[in-house]
């Protein structure tokens, strides 16, 4: 039997001697106890009923005089007299660190869980305590270990639902609403991340027949962290609705809309996912140490002894950072928005720019209208955060958005003869400005379209430079520890990835770590080589005229390579992508596509579901004979009476547009430049011009023969 009232009153001479108000610094060890990230600090009073819940990691002899107790507090600084009392205090009762029965939050109302696979669930309550686990008839009663830690598996179900589950030990929850079905989850950075409402193809309508209840979406908040963490900082189930769906990953949505209506079973997706983020972030430190190109980088993320004073400091710089970008106030003081502002010294550019700007930039312009009317601005798509001013009044302002935008202007705002337009722009991503493209630049009044690009004035030397944003969420391992290790476990059909934008400048490393990473992903679920299916890079920037070395290109090489680890898909989407955004609007067939390689990867169906996938080639003297896998019923040819974009070389490794022909199940490439040719590439570019697909509508992938050593940042 245990007595908290003793113990307060043990705690009553101690505080007698050492103060009321008496607390020490304690490193938060235990799972779920609130203070992820950080040390905390904590005082105890007499009033509390029990400690808080955290470990003692003493000397030798300390840990052995708590051998038969819960290890409780990792003491910073306090004296012995004051430790040896209160040591005394707590080895009276394990009692008085007592915690109600906790959950990992996926396990929530609303959730789906993985048919066909043996269910586990795990938490936490008071060491020794049992669990009672049910669902849908089936118990499984366990104890906890002296952590408090319990896990239970229930045999495999069918997919149905809903059901509830409910979980007994110290106190009862009860999960409502639980269905089973298939559970993926949907990772990478910003393409995966882009959400429904953020003007996707057919956004509208997609929201509005969205009223799908079996599925669900989990969205795992954006945290970092320096160590494996056991616990979300957040999250729940949402049901399928035209209220919740703008917030889905468009990707997913398309993805989990297939799943449901061809294999009609509830579709859960769990969303863990964040913009800009690199490969590496999403991968374990400990593997990186012997990744090449992230070796020394993991190591001092590992060897680091204080990562809580570094997030501190780095989320105050950020912060003030922020303040600066989203303030409208501040820049005012300048007075360049006005009018009579003297930019006469300042610098002129041509827009749209050829040549990123840095910092905060101004440009200004001054133009001339015959008769004033309501107005239509356009000035294209600056940095994502802009504001505008015409003749001293403000008309525009953004804030963390690529949308470009028609700006209306009431004609009070016009002056008769010259007026002057003042933005203010800056890309707090990369502090790389590019403002407009070509035909951008322009006002409408009336029946007047005055064109506003060419000269400009502009400087970006008004106010204080821009600064570094502290980009701690790309270090090795830290959303791995936050957001991927937290779920391990947790049953699911697999993963959906869309990936490696943050990753081109290196992508001569990106085979090996992000083989890495998945078997990583692999290895901590304990599930086997489950289905991991990713989405190959889209095209993006200008077109080349002639063949270069690209390091799109080079990344999306390494992403075919990943297709030689197990159980592996991957979706072209090679034509796709648009030249000025890397952000593709069509998450539609992207999701198609993923789900292709669903049917065949995850679910063994007999289907086409890659594009075209060069096999081998032979040489025949002047020409090479190319042959392919999943071809379908036929290459087919889209946009061009000729397959495009194939390039070919001889020993001297230059590379030259190739003549290409379809010859029955074979591609036949030539050029007359190339007398004795030795390689072959197809689509080998940021963004190649694409016409040969497969009878089933999918691109051909992007390939080279040679192996031949590629230009490196």
């Amino acid at each position: 039997m245990f007595y908290p009232s003793f113990i307060r009153k043990m705690l009553f001479e101690f505080f007698l001697s050492y103060g009321s108000d008496f607390s020490i610094m304690i490193k938060n060890n235990r799972p779920g106890t609130g203070c992820p990230l950080v040390d905390c600090k904590y005082k105890f009073f007499l009033h509390s009923d029990s400690f808080f819940p955290v470990e003692y990691v003493l000397k030798s002899w300390e840990k052995e005089m708590l051998r038969l107790h819960s290890k409780r507090f990792l003491i910073h600084s306090i004296s012995m007299t004051k430790f040896v009392s209160l040591l005394v205090a707590m080895l009276i009762s394990s009692s008085s660190f007592a915690q109600d029965l906790r959950l990992p939050l996926l396990f929530s109302d609303h959730m789906v869980l993985q048919r066909e696979e043996n269910l586990k669930f795990w938490g936490w309550d008071t060491p020794r305590q049992n669990i009672t686990v049910t669902l849908n008839g089936s118990s499984e009663i366990t104890t906890t270990n002296m952590d408090g830690y319990w896990q239970v598996f229930l045999p495999k179900q069918n997919a149905g639902g809903p059901y509830e589950v409910s979980i007994s030990g110290s106190t009862k929850i009860l999960i409502q609403d639980v269905y089973i079905g298939d559970v993926w989850i949907a990772g990478g950075q910003s393409n995966m991340e882009w959400k429904l409402n953020q003007r996707v193809n057919n956004w509208e309508e997609e929201i509005a027949n969205s009223d799908l209840p079996e599925i669900r979406f989990f969205e795992v908040p954006n945290v970092i962290s320096y160590k494996p963490e056991d616990h979300l900082s957040g999250g729940e189930w949402k049901i399928s609705n035209p209220e919740n769906s703008p917030e889905f990953s468009a990707v997913a949505w398309h993805f989990a809309k297939l799943n449901h209506s061809e294999k009609g079973v509830p579709v859960g997706i769990i969303d863990s996912n964040w913009g800009g983020t690199p490969a590496q972030a999403w991968t374990p430190a400990k593997r990186l140490q012997s990744v090449e190109g992230y070796e020394e980088e993991a190591i001092e993320v590992l060897s680091e002894p204080n990562w809580e004073q570094k997030l501190t400091r780095a989320q105050k710089e950020n912060e003030i950072r922020w303040s600066r970008l989203i303030d409208q106030t501040e820049l005012l003081k300048y007075g360049v928005h006005e009018e009579e502002f003297d930019d006469s010294e300042w610098n002129t550019i041509e827009l749209p720019n050829l040549e990123a700007l840095q910092d905060y930039v101004w440009f200004r312009k001054t133009f001339s209208v015959e008769s004033v009317d309501d107005a239509v601005l356009s000035f294209g798509n600056p940095g994502k955060f802009t504001v505008a001013f015409l003749n001293g009044q403000q008309i525009y302002y953004k804030i963390w958005s690529d949308e470009p935008k028609l700006i209306d202007i009431d004609k009070k705002l016009l002056n008769e003869g010259e007026n002057v337009l003042a933005i203010r722009t800056v890309e707090d991503w990369d502090n790389r400005v590019f403002i407009g493209s070509e035909n951008d630049f322009w006002i409408s009044i009336g029946n007047q379209k005055i064109d506003l690009s060419d000269t400009w004035m502009f400087s970006n030397t008004v106010e204080p430079e821009l600064g570094d944003y502290i980009l701690y969420e790309h270090s090795p391992g830290f959303l791995y520890n936050s957001m991927i290790h937290p779920m391990a476990g947790f049953g699911i059909k697999g993963a959906i990835w869309y990936q490696g934008e943050s990753n081109v400048g290196h992508y001569y490393w990106y085979r090996e770590l992000f083989s890495s990473m998945i078997e990583e992903w692999r290895a901590i679920w304990g599930l086997g080589d489950f289905p991991f299916l990713f989405v190959q890079l889209a095209n993006f920037l200008e077109r080349a005229e002639q063949p270069q070395d690209s390091y799109w290109a080079g990344l999306r090489d390494a992403q075919t390579q990943t297709l030689s680890v197990p159980n592996t898909g991957m979706a072209t989407i090679i034509d796709i992508g648009e030249a000025d955004d890397i952000h593709p609007r069509n998450k539609e067939d992207v999701g198609y596509r993923l789900w292709q390689s669903a049917k065949r990867i995850a679910y063994g169906e007999e289907i086409v579901h890659s594009g075209p996938m060069y096999k081998e080639h032979i040489i025949n003297g002047s020409s090479i004979e190319l042959s392919f896998d999943f071809i379908g019923e036929g290459f087919v040819l889209k946009g061009a009476n000729k397959p495009l974009s194939f390039e070919i070389a001889g020993d001297d490794k230059t590379f030259y547009w190739a003549d290409a022909r379809i010859e029955g199940d074979k591609i036949i490439v030539s050029s007359e430049f190339v007398a004795n040719p030795v390689a072959v590439r197809y689509a080998w570019a940021d963004n190649p011009e694409v016409s040969l697909y497969n009878s089933e509508d999918l691109p051909a992938v992007p390939f080279r023969t040679d192996d031949w050593s590629l230009v490196r940042n």
